[in-house]
């Protein structure tokens, strides 16, 4: 029986110890997780298992943190990573043009 500090999770009642993660069985109770379907995961295993790579620095987008990120066609970049492939200004809220894998801003585009 649970008599204190338990963890609730989708209408169920937990443990704390018996709360873990659904991939590395690390405890989440107290951190931060996400969950993949109905299974509760840490930020680390989603991020490895689940989670899309930004095309930028090709670590996962989780969502967590800065958690805003630019999706173009089949790609995605954390916001800090969306910039010009040759001189790395920020493509940010301006426009850019897709040039094979690179993405490049209107003064680097007319340069060609």
């Amino acid at each position: 029986a649970l008599t204190k500090g338990g963890v609730t999770y989708k209408d169920d009642v937990w443990h704390k110890e018996c709360f873990l993660c659904s991939s590395c069985r690390a405890p989440l109770a107290g951190q931060s997780f996400t969950s993949q379907g109905d299974r509760p995961c840490c930020i680390k295993c989603f991020g490895n298992l689940y989670a899309k790579k930004c095309a930028g620095c090709n670590t996962p987008i989780t969502g967590f943190g800065d958690g805003k990120y630019i999706s173009f066609e089949d790609r995605q970049w954390h916001q800090p990573c969306f910039k010009c492939s040759r001189c790395s200004v920020s493509l940010v809220g301006s426009g850019f043009f897709p040039d094979r894998d690179q993405i490049l801003c209107t003064d680097c585009n007319s340069d060609d």
